[in-house]
């Protein structure tokens, strides 16, 4: 199969695209693999073909971090026509590559308009829950997954955000004389074993577990010695940026302090940085970056903001996580671990102190013995391998 995959984002939105890449590749499909350019040079790789969409959201988190004032004061200046050249040149790649599938993110609103004037099968990836409408549960992006007789109409606010493009969609399924611009598929990288399948989605829709690949990366000699000294928590927030990182960092230190805990504190893109009076203390660990994988085992708990990725990176792992939201789908995951018995409730931002820290630190051991369970299953999951299946099968029954 000739295969496009698009992608735009966070570090949560590009990995998974690229661990499927990967093994597609090595299973002898053609693939190509379209990311913004802060993501280009990981991408880069010999058995498939890196595609680079113009701009990069990393600059974005940098000027005005999650803050929602800042970035909405930004969008029609900056971010609005960015986003609209990365949409013209998911249509020129499309075309131009002629694929046989097309996997796409959300936000590529252009890719499944493109696929469907070629006759290739659109498949939208929803790295979290927030585009097939189900009363199960809530669409992720909302502080609770769960508003009871609410829940289906929680899905129509992601709709309307999708009319801030109406001009540039519209104008390009006239160009091609396409009417119908919905997509053939929905997958769901959600585990199984944390979502099962809603009983009233469409028959389109489905969950097929993340698309994962265990990185080849090993942890440093100097971080394996550090985390067998004594029992280790890890921090990192992802690509997540605001307030003061330095005060939250200091939070975490004090809080690992008090309870006799060492800490590896990871950077990532700025959500945290080493107070100038613990750069030296040799309980502290800073890193601009970890391998999760190969971490997360070896430490008593993990403080996080709750990106899809590093839920799942945890629960797989084993160990119990703080979820410390900051937004979108953040809260939502924070809320539905807490309701199936896998963590304590959420730390918000406006609660995160020393004294709030060191409880839910605690908590974490009542949830270990479930969490430990549910890794056994998930260590199951095969993502991008049910999905190449669901594909093949669809491609060789459906005429599109």
């Amino acid at each position: 199969m000739k295969i496009y995959l698009v992608t735009t984002g966070s570090r949560g939105d590009f990995e998974p695209f690229l661990a499927f890449s990967k093994i597609a590749a090595s299973k002898g499909h053609d693939v190509y693999l379209a990311v913004t350019e802060e993501f280009v040079t990981e991408a880069k790789n010999e058995n498939f073909t890196t595609l680079v969409l113009p701009g990069t959201i990393k600059q974005f988190v940098d000027t005005n971090g999650v803050s929602v004032i800042k970035n909405s004061l930004d969008f029609l200046p900056n971010v609005r026509p960015m986003i609209v050249k990365i949409l013209e040149v998911i249509s020129q790649q499309i075309l131009e590559i002629k694929p046989d599938v097309v996997f796409y993110h959300p936000t590529a609103l252009t890719a499944p308009i493109t696929a469907k004037y070629l006759k290739a099968l659109s498949v939208l990836v929803e790295i979290i829950p927030v585009l097939s409408p189900t009363r199960e549960f809530a669409s992720a992006g909302l502080w609770t997954s769960d508003l009871k007789f609410l829940n289906k109409l929680t899905y129509k606010g992601i709709k309307l955000a999708e009319k801030l493009f109406f001009l540039e969609t519209n104008k390009l399924a006239k160009k091609l004389n396409v009417t119908n611009r919905n997509h053939d598929l929905a997958v769901s990288l959600v585990s199984p074993a944390l979502l099962k399948r809603p009983k009233d989605w469409p028959d389109n829709s489905y969950v097929v577990g993340p698309w994962h690949q265990q990185k080849e990366e090993e942890l440093s000699s100097e971080i394996l010695e550090f985390v067998n000294k004594k029992p280790t928590i890890y921090a990192g927030f992802g690509s997540m940026k605001k307030g003061q990182p330095e005060k939250l960092a200091r939070t975490i230190i004090q809080a690992c302090e008090d309870l006799g805990f060492q800490v590896v504190l990871s950077k990532g893109w700025g959500g945290l940085e080493i107070p100038a009076e613990y750069e030296q203390a040799d309980f502290v660990k800073f890193v601009e970056s970890v391998s999760h994988t190969k971490l997360f085992p070896k430490v008593k708990a993990i403080i996080h903001h709750g990106g899809v990725g590093t839920v799942h990176a945890a629960l797989r792992a084993g160990t119990p996580s703080i979820i410390v939201p900051f937004i979108v789908d953040q809260p939502w995951w924070a809320d539905r671990l807490h309701r199936l018995g896998l963590g304590p409730k959420s730390l918000p931002l406006r609660k995160f102190n020393k004294a709030n820290l060191i409880n839910r630190i605690k908590e974490t051991e009542k949830y270990k013995d479930k969490v430990q369970n549910i890794s056994q299953e998930m260590i199951k999951d095969d993502g991008v391998n049910v999905t190449l299946e669901l594909v093949k099968k669809h491609l060789n029954t459906q005429e599109f």
